[in-house]
């Protein structure tokens, strides 16, 4: 189970929920999903392969219904960093027909530029994220995918893509023009462009899985292009050969490569098992809406620009257009460097009156069982079973001495009696505070003051204007803890203080002392004195206004160097209104 996960976040009022965490490292990824009461799913299950906990409607969640061959370490490594979690719910739609939908949450991978390897396991993931939705609608049910899918797809889905056709040839996007179909609203195809629609009282599918229970009626639906053939490759068959021989060569092709390491090609990695296609919601309603994004970086302060991407979707089979009213990207909901997207369903969920196996609530650290500690030495597939036959059989026995409890498993060991020393010596003396050390004891004061006095008499020359400087600043943190400790010393730091001062016949200039000022001014001076903080930032050029603190976190010379550069949003180049090129090297 997480390691991170706690019970206030696991264990939510008014909901049930299912986390997928990463078996990889700790905290790296993983998802949710949240369903309220109203939306209480009947079936889910963890991950994408059909190995992790839970089980879906007739048998749609199994390694064997997937279309392609997968390698069981491969699904393995796929399934590995807590990236799906699939719920099952039951909808009447507005003529009271009861239809099944799947919610598929995920996460894709992003593709690090120093990690080649991890373009391949982008695109293997996509492929068994696409073969589990059609597994899924195979048995009848229909399909959401919902998440981060870690792709802009289109240039209106970006903010500043490249001029050059890299843009449309990079894998990703490739993989989703396989993915998508471009299918479009009649009533939205002139639509121009903006980015101010909002849809008031409604909920959205991220939070509760159902958006609404008004009826209402969708437009015509027209295809862009009438083939729902896969996008065909420099290996691909002729458009007239049949789906089921395409498939037969995908997996030939797939098994010629391998599949190890950089030795596959893009032909391969872009072939497919199955031709199941999806829609994406948002751009079926607005094809031409621009600046809709969804992520943005928030070290640069981009969102205040709205320089962003679009790569948070919700994907639906072309079947389930029928019970869409809208779309939205949420960009106003702040919280996080993503905002939320949503849809509008027609219909109403039914939810279950049983709890999935699979919830976070049946954990068992949350359940309250007692867990041995032989369990944290097995397999994670054999804790299950374990935690279970524990529930039922473990008891606690007790043999009068309440340091004799011991699990009946294995080897009994008696208990160490360990003997508590009487001749301890207890501690009464309280703490120092730290002001302690910087002060002089009444002793050594008292000492100093008659020391001033023979020195007066004896017409000796008074102590210097250094020394009476640092008598005055200890007599002045002095005075403040006498003033804690003892009721009466008051008015005798006070007139320790003014004496050593008149001694020496001259003020002491910066920290002089005033047994009128309130002594947390006092106090404030001194530290004040000893901690000057921070030089304020120097302003940008192009705006005139404080710049930022920034950080070199990128490996090199440079890593951990700061620097200031202009505090506003990065937009495009010259927009006033964007980030400026200040920039300058802290300490030059």
């Amino acid at each position: 189970m997480g390691d991170m996960l706690e019970e206030p976040q696991a264990i939510v009022e008014g909901y049930s929920s299912y986390f997928s965490f990463s078996r990889k490292k700790s905290g790296y990824s993983g998802v949710a999903t949240f369903c309220s009461q109203r939306t209480t799913p009947t079936h889910a299950q963890e991950g994408l392969t059909g190995k992790h906990a839970g089980e879906l409607f007739d048998g749609g969640g199994t390694v064997e219904v997937l279309p392609g061959r997968w390698k069981d370490e491969e699904l393995k490594n796929l399934d590995s960093e807590g990236r799906a979690v699939i719920t099952q719910h039951l909808m009447k739609d507005t003529d009271g027909k009861e239809i099944k939908i799947a919610v598929i949450n995920v996460y894709c991978p992003h593709v690090d530029p120093e990690k080649p390897e991890r373009r391949i396991y982008k695109i293997r993931f996509y492929e068994l994220l696409r073969q589990r939705a059609a597994a899924i609608r195979d048995t009848g049910c229909h399909v959401i995918i919902v998440g981060d899918i870690n792709t802009s797809h289109k240039r209106i889905d970006h903010c500043d893509p490249d001029d050059s056709e890299d843009f449309e040839n990079r894998l990703g996007r490739r993989y989703l023009d396989m993915l998508l179909l471009p299918i479009y609203k009649n009533d939205q195809q002139n639509e121009t462009s903006g980015n101010h629609h909002k849809v008031e009282g409604i909920e959205s599918v991220q939070n509760d899985h159902i958006c609404s229970s008004e009826p209402g009626m969708i437009g015509e639906v027209s295809k862009i292009d009438d083939s729902l053939q896969l996008v065909k490759t420099s290996s691909s068959s002729p458009s007239e050969e049949s789906d089921d021989s395409r498939v037969d060569v995908n997996n030939k092709m797939r098994e010629d490569e391998g599949y190890v390491g950089e030795q596959q090609s893009d032909e391969a990695l872009l072939s497919s098992s199955t031709n199941f296609q999806v829609v994406d919601t948002f751009r079926y309603f607005y094809p031409q809406r621009e600046k809709a994004f969804t992520c943005w970086h928030t070290l640069s302060n981009s969102r205040a620009t709205n320089y962003g991407t679009r790569i948070d979707y919700i994907f639906c089979d072309k079947d389930f257009l029928t019970y869409l009213r809208d779309a939205m990207v949420q960009q106003e909901v702040l919280g996080s460097d993503h905002c939320p997207v949503s849809i509008v369903i027609m219909g109403e969920i039914t939810p279950a009156a049983k709890l999935p196996s699979s919830c976070t609530k049946f954990y068992p650290e949350f359940q309250g069982q007692q867990q041995k500690l032989s369990s944290y030495f097995q397999r994670k597939s054999s804790i299950t079973d374990c935690q279970a036959k524990t529930s039922q059989n473990t008891t606690l026995q007790s043999t009068g001495s309440t340091n004799e409890t011991w699990p009946q498993s294995g080897v009994k060991r008696k208990p160490e009696v360990i003997k508590k020393s009487t001749s301890k010596k207890l501690c009464t003396e309280k703490q120092k505070k730290l002001s302690s050390f910087f002060t002089i004891k009444q002793s050594s004061l008292c000492d100093r003051e008659k020391a001033s006095i023979e020195q007066k008499e004896g017409n000796e020359e008074p102590l210097s204007t250094n020394q009476n400087h640092n008598v005055a600043s200890f007599v002045g943190h002095n005075n403040e803890e006498v003033i804690k400790t003892r009721g009466d010393s008051q008015s005798i730091s006070s007139q320790e203080l003014l004496l050593s001062q008149k001694n020496t016949g001259d003020s002491v200039s910066g920290s002089e002392i005033d047994s009128n000022k309130p002594l947390t001014q006092v106090k404030n001076t001194g530290w004040n004195f000893l901690m000057k903080g921070p030089k304020p930032p120097p302003t940008c050029s192009g705006h005139n206004e404080p710049a930022a603190l920034r950080t070199v976190k990128k490996k090199g010379p440079n890593m951990n160097r700061q620097f200031y550069t202009c505090a506003r949003g990065a937009g495009k180049e010259g927009d006033p209104e964007a980030q400026c090129n200040f920039f300058k090297w802290v300490g030059k």
